[in-house]
């Protein structure tokens, strides 16, 4: 069952940044099995990003929501599969990183982020 880091978790995270997502370790159950994933939203002046942190075995998670700056996101298979039902998708967490495993062991994650061009 999904459940969230709670603010203890999101420091033990935190103090992993250093380290390549490949050897961090899920603060709740121990195992090196972290994987991200990040969705573009625009509709502001900059574009960001919705990023999801959880973990493969547990399904421990964080979520955020940053500006994404120059860099971008160059595919998304989420976006992909469900294009404007992506909501409800995000909605029902479980659900939600289920099919990000499944992305996850396909390959198509994790994603390749590139500079975005001048004036996109």
């Amino acid at each position: 069952m999904a459940r969230p880091y709670d603010h203890l978790h999101s420091e033990a995270l935190r103090a992993q940044l250093h380290l390549p997502l490949h050897e961090r370790t899920c603060p709740i159950c121990g195992r090196t099995a972290l994987r991200i994933y990040h969705h573009t939203t625009y509709g502001r002046t900059e574009p960001a990003w919705i990023n999801h942190l959880w973990c493969g075995n547990c399904h421990a998670y964080s979520s955020s929501f940053t500006g994404a700056g120059r860099k971008m996101v160059e595919s998304d298979p989420l976006l992909e599969q469900f294009g404007d039902r992506i909501a409800e998708v995000f909605r029902d967490r479980e659900r939600l990183l289920k099919i990000l495993d499944g992305y996850w062991k396909a390959g198509k994650l994790p994603q390749m982020i590139s500079r975005r061009p001048r004036g996109r």
